[in-house]
């Protein structure tokens, strides 16, 4: 079972920082957990919310916002910082595109061209990168190129997942156990999200997850 950092070791370290990953390093993640955006200027964002309120008590839109201005905000590094970061560490990395956005497919295109000019390093590094998103179309458009998860917290569509590949919410795993082995059956892979308390950490342990997504990755390394 591989440990994946939420957001980067966001348990104790700003989210998707930064810092947030070099922690991750630290506390020996296995691959590190990121989610995507497209700012004004279209520099691909490390970062969770559609707006900037969470983080920074200002509310703006990231998308209205250029890249430069969204790193004063709130600290957030480019989907290329960490990727460097990831292959020189020999971390897998999981992208989420967020959806609904205003540049609606762009941001999954603009992600794989960076895979793409940078596959050589990806290859030598040896580092697995899957791309993720609640959004049905999102995984397809990635299935296409790259490997592709299917991010969900519902039963029905963890079923009709389109990729090989899904992340399962913990609160549905504890209520459909079940659905881990239907899963499993039709060949797939399987991550869970977000798992925080060790008693799930050893729960998808049990259930042979493939890997979990935790905000404390060094907590989970004992469950591995």
């Amino acid at each position: 079972m591989k440990v994946f950092a939420h957001r980067g070791a966001s348990g104790r370290s700003p989210e998707m920082t930064m810092a947030a990953y070099l922690a991750a390093v630290e506390d020996q993640a296995d691959g590190f957990e990121c989610d995507v955006r497209l700012t004004k200027d279209r520099k691909i964002a490390c970062f969770h919310d559609s707006s900037t309120e969470r983080i920074s008590g200002i509310n703006k839109r990231v998308s209205k916002i250029e890249f430069s201005e969204l790193k004063t905000l709130a600290k957030v590094i480019s989907l290329e910082e960490l990727l460097t970061l990831a292959i020189a560490n020999g971390k897998d990395l999981l992208i989420e595109s967020k959806h609904p956005v205003l540049f609606g497919g762009a941001i999954e295109r603009k992600v794989l061209a960076l895979l793409k000019e940078r596959q050589a390093e990806i290859a030598d590094s040896g580092i697995e990168i899957i791309c993720m998103s609640f959004s049905w179309f999102a995984a397809r458009r990635f299935a296409k190129k790259n490997s592709a998860c299917t991010v969900s917290k519902f039963y029905l569509q963890a079923i009709l997942s389109p990729t090989q590949i899904v992340a399962l919410n913990i609160d549905l795993i504890s209520r459909h156990p079940k659905l881990v082995k239907s899963l499993r059956k039709r060949g797939k892979r399987i991550f869970s999200w977000t798992v925080n308390e060790g008693s799930d950490m050893k729960y998808c342990k049990e259930l042979k997850i493939d890997g979990i997504i935790t905000n404390y990755p060094d907590k989970a390394r004992k469950y591995v």
